[in-house]
């Protein structure tokens, strides 16, 4: 498994810890399992659509910040991607 959200995996687990929750404390105020809230902090994924305002609101999350923490992942990936092809064309 890839570790693409690995930004936004530390900050909500950074979160998480300062609002005061276990992982298991804010799966059940999310209702969501345990093991979802896991794999967002390992950066495996983010939360998906339908309940990524929820986790913003009880994590008190600012909303520009999070973006940044995203951007900062997808720019990873996209530069990841594009330098491995560049490493392999010259290599050819």
């Amino acid at each position: 498994m890839s570790n693409d959200f690995h930004d936004l995996g530390n900050y909500l687990k950074e979160k998480r810890i300062d609002e005061g929750f276990t992982q298991g404390a804010l799966a059940k105020k999310l209702k969501v399992h345990t093991q979802f809230v896991s794999n967002w902090e390992r950066g495996l994924c983010a939360p998906p659509s339908h309940c990524f305002h929820h986790v913003i609101e009880v994590l008190k999350l600012n909303r520009e910040h999070i973006v940044e923490v995203m951007l900062n992942d997808s720019k990873r990936i996209i530069e990841s991607k594009v330098y491995k092809k560049k490493r392999k064309l010259k290599s050819a």
